[in-house]
């Protein structure tokens, strides 16, 4: 049975030719006439491409295709990976400068195929992009669609990629994976990518970092770096007077010595503490008067900073929080172009589009949005996927979560770091939301819905339709206006009823029925802990209920039911509370 792979329109990300109805016969009858052909200096990344394509053509058809170098002769059926020789000698040369890092085109010319992009990471991507018109899925770091067949065609192709965004990071344990990561294209600074896989995009240091660049430690010794909370000079967990100059020189000096000691490093952060308690101080009041907001403080702080470190590290950018008290944008200053603002909008209810949301919240994270778009042209942002106090609590957001994308896109967002359950696996639909998010943050244009639809097919086999029924479910409790959900809300009784819970439970019955392998039964065992926390939560049982909830929990290796609490800590507490006296 022939594999042909027709070009979608909606796949082509930028300006590229139209292919033609020409087809390219890479395997036939599990044989292959096919090379694969590198140049002699092909990066890390380059040959990690060409391998994944030999792996998985071998896997699907059986053929087994030669790596050579373009030093060899030429022969009429050749992939091509990178800007070599056979590349420049097909005159399949595009603008390198406008791909970037990870951009790439995907090119037939007569039976060759070209796969040319940057050396650091377009190639590789369009690598996986050539498997996957040929059908390859990787669902999870377990499951991948991997269609067999002893011929495989490809359509003719003229094609250009460029990600919609720069930076992309699912931050979901399950996400970590390097294959999986560097398959589907993702590049943040958790994943275990490394140089084989081109490199990522690595902080020196994440995020609340006054603490480590102005040690609370140094108080006896200057409390004037420390800011003054009610008429008093304040230590503990709190800011820093932003306004002393020792405090800036500090700062330069601690980001100077982390570049320093990290120098493949991009980025680093001068960011506030995780918590309010910020300076009152003459000076510091001054500095909001003359911004506005509490985010002109920080603004102009780290401007000095990035303008400090620039002629030294003129590759390297710095970021900033606009979180909680710094949320809404300054006026009268703008970040500096080595400055990445990210936004945060830990306090949106996370289950209606911001745009479409009634509550106040989502309203003013929307202008705020759009405020600092005015300011910069370039922004990150942090959104929040997961119920950090209840990871395994299903958390109904594929609706939103993909407007968001699309509204950020908009407004000038080009890195999106999506907070999930990272404190471990298990979190709700944590393997779903990081594969579909990995779709969005390369073509915001992507249709989740469908893509939602494959990955349940992919993953839970036979029983996918029942399993989609449980997340239809769901996410209709949350459609009315009111339903709203927070990053940190419990099990709602109105939403989640025991005539919901109950349908679940038939659900998960008859998916169970379905299933045809033991990695099939996992997965929906997996999902299943998030109506069992949900019944125990609001319907209390200490007995058999609770001793098998912890039994899958351990087999399934779970550590962690909140970003706070493991396991085996929640079960304490649960029985503490729960158990008859």
């Amino acid at each position: 049975m022939k594999i042909l792979m027709m070009i979608a329109a909606s796949l082509v990300l930028a300006e590229g030719g139209i292919a033609h109805a020409e087809s390219v016969d890479l395997v036939k009858g599990g044989k292959s006439s096919y090379v694969i052909v590198l140049g002699p200096k092909a990066s890390l990344s380059e040959k990690r491409g060409a391998e994944e394509i030999a792996r998985h053509l071998k896997q699907m058809s059986g053929a087994e295709l030669k790596i050579v170098t373009d030093d060899q002769p030429a022969q009429a059926t050749e992939i091509v990976i990178g800007l070599n020789r056979r590349a420049e000698a097909a005159a399949v040369k595009p603008d390198m400068k406008a791909l970037g890092n990870d951009g790439f085109v995907l090119k037939t010319v007569g039976p060759k195929v070209f796969i040319v992009g940057s050396p650091v990471r377009g190639t590789m991507y369009g690598c996986s992009e050539l498997l996957e018109r040929l059908g390859v899925r990787w669902y999870t770091a377990k499951v991948t669609k991997l269609p067999k067949s002893a011929d495989l065609s490809l359509a003719s192709l003229d094609v250009t990629q460029t990600p919609d965004f720069e930076y992309r990071e699912p931050y979901v344990t399950e996400a970590w994976d390097k294959d999986w990561a560097a398959r589907n294209r993702v590049v943040g600074h958790f994943p275990r990518l490394d140089e084989s896989t081109g490199g990522k995009i690595s902080y020196v240091d994440f995020v609340h970092s006054l603490d480590r660049l102005i040690p609370p430690a140094i108080y006896d010794k200057h409390p004037e770096y420390f800011p003054i909370i009610k008429g008093k000079r304040a230590n503990g967990y709190v800011q820093r007077c932003l306004s002393n100059p020792d405090v800036l020189k500090l700062a330069i000096e601690g980001v100077r010595a982390a570049f320093k000691a990290s120098p493949t490093a991009t980025i680093t952060t001068v960011s506030q503490n995780d918590t309010a308690n910020w300076c009152e101080c003459p000076e510091c009041s001054k500095l909001v008067k003359q911004y506005g907001e509490q985010s002109g403080v920080y603004v102009w702080f780290v401007n000095q900073i990035a303008q400090a470190i620039e002629k030294e590290y003129p590759d390297k950018l710095i970021d900033t929080l606009a979180y909680q008290f710094t949320e809404a944008p300054p006026t009268n200053i703008k970040p500096r172009d080595n400055v990445r603002i990210r936004l945060c909008p830990l306090s949106s209810c996370q289950t209606h589009p911001y745009e479409q949301c009634t509550h106040e919240n989502n309203k003013k994270f929307v202008e705020r949005l759009k405020g600092w778009h005015k300011l910069a042209d370039v922004l990150y942002v942090w959104h929040y996927t997961t119920d950090f106090a209840n990871y395994l609590m299903p958390f109904p957001d594929f609706k939103e979560f993909p407007a968001e994308t699309r509204l950020y896109k908009k407004n000038g967002v080009k890195g999106i770091f999506f907070q999930g359950a990272y404190c471990g696996p298990g979190g709700s639909d944590s393997e779903l939301r990081a594969y579909v998010m990995t779709k969005l943050l390369w073509n915001v244009n992507t249709d989740t819905d469908a893509e939602v639809s494959a990955w349940m097919q992919g993953v839970y086999g036979n029983a996918w339709k029942p399993m989609r029924q449980w997340f239809d479910l769901v996410h209709q409790q949350f459609e009315p206006a009111d339903a709203h959900l927070f990053c940190y809300n419990k099990p709602q009784p109105k939403r989640l009823t025991p005539e919901v819970l109950a349908k679940g439970d038939a659900l998960f019955a008859e998916a169970e029925k379905l299933a045809q392998t033991d990695l099939q039964r996992e997965y929906i065992k997996k999902n299943h802990l998030g109506l069992t926390y949900v019944q125990l939560d609001l319907h209390p049982d200490t007995g058999p209920k609770l001793k098998q909830f912890m039994a899958d929990i351990h087999s399934l290796g779970i550590t962690n039911t909140s970003e706070p609490q493991t396991a085996d800590q929640w079960e304490q507490a649960y029985v503490a509370q729960h158990q008859k006296k």
